[in-house]
């Protein structure tokens, strides 16, 4: 069993590599962003050569985010000190495309905070009540002695600003708001992340969820909602992958629903995710079965058989779990 490095081992393998590569999650959210951004700008900031790496590239949405606008999507040529993959709770999580290269790579350090984290690095920094993976570097860069800057404080406020819910769920502990207190102490803005984050709605991401949600279903009495975005939908609306970001929780947020399941279409798959009111409804235990992961309230995974077969074996199961 491979265990946890301390944070001082962490910010002892930052401080030591002067080439380093950050990779994050594919289809990435404002943490898998804001962490691998926050940590690049600082170790640029004490004279580090620093590439940030993830399959899906630029995200539009999230094109506000300090250092969003200089990762790459393709395989580096250049060597690297150390690699560190960040707020993936599995190897498979950077991507189809990249985990071969990835899983080649060494000394790898693998920093997050997912319950279903399976230490797949040389090394592992895995704290699974943390908040988000930006809190985590928040720390280790204290840890570390790297000053913050404006825009490194943006970048990983951002990331816990999305993992939290604008620190509504119940991983926003009181040391969360003193990493957010801070934050903006060191120049992040609130008001402007928040505006940067949901007041920039797309057109067509409006038509897609209204046309979702009005043939959302409803099962286990009314515990469950379930919401379909077959590829045909959004090609319709001329809809992204991202304009359909958030539907799961507004499936969750209904009065009466406890758990709501989001199945979005993509080419050759099926990306699902999960999301409960409640830990004693524990989300990470379906997405396992599945071959997903993530956390006790918000979990995902992709399936690339039929859509019968995924209805009905994730519907059984989602009623299993509400009985």
């Amino acid at each position: 069993m491979k265990t946890n490095l301390s944070i001082h081992e962490v910010a002892a393998q930052l401080k030591a590599a002067q080439r380093i590569l950050i990779i994050s999650h594919t289809s990435p959210d404002a943490d898998a962003y804001g962490s691998s951004c926050g940590l690049a700008l600082a170790l640029r900031t004490v004279g580090k050569d620093v590439v940030c790496l993830n399959e899906s590239a630029i995200s539009q949405r999230l094109s506000f985010i300090p250092g969003v606008t200089q990762t790459i999507r393709e395989i580096p040529t250049q060597s690297f000190d150390l690699h560190c993959v960040v707020d993936c709770g599995e190897l498979k999580r950077v991507g189809d495309n990249l985990k071969e290269y990835v899983g080649s790579l060494h000394p790898l350090l693998n920093i997050d905070h997912h319950i279903s984290n399976d230490f797949f690095a040389d090394m592992n920094y895995v704290v699974s009540d943390a908040s988000s993976t930006s809190e985590l570097i928040y720390l280790i860069l204290k840890e570390a002695a790297i000053p913050l800057t404006a825009d490194i404080a943006s970048a990983l406020f951002t990331g816990i600003t999305g993992d939290t819910g604008s620190f509504r769920y119940s991983s926003t502990t009181a040391q969360v708001f003193s990493v957010a207190e801070a934050l903006v102490k060191a120049g992040a803005r609130p008001d402007k992340i928040s505006q940067d984050l949901y007041s920039r709605v797309r057109r067509q991401s409006v038509q897609v969820c209204a046309a979702a949600m009005s043939k959302m279903e409803f099962f286990a009495d009314g515990r469950c909602a379930w919401i379909v975005v077959p590829r045909e939908l959004a090609e319709r609306y001329g809809a992204e992958r991202e304009d359909t970001e958030g539907l799961v929780e507004r499936g969750r947020d209904i009065e009466g629903v406890l758990v709501a399941a989001f199945l979005r279409e993509e080419e050759g798959m099926w990306k699902v995710s999960l999301r409960s009111k409640d830990a004693q409804y524990n989300v990470a235990q379906i997405a396992a079965r599945f071959a997903g992961g993530g956390h006790m309230m918000a979990a995902a995974f992709r399936w690339k058989n039929s859509f019968q077969e995924l209805s009905d074996s994730l519907q059984a199961a989602l009623r299993e779990l509400l009985k």
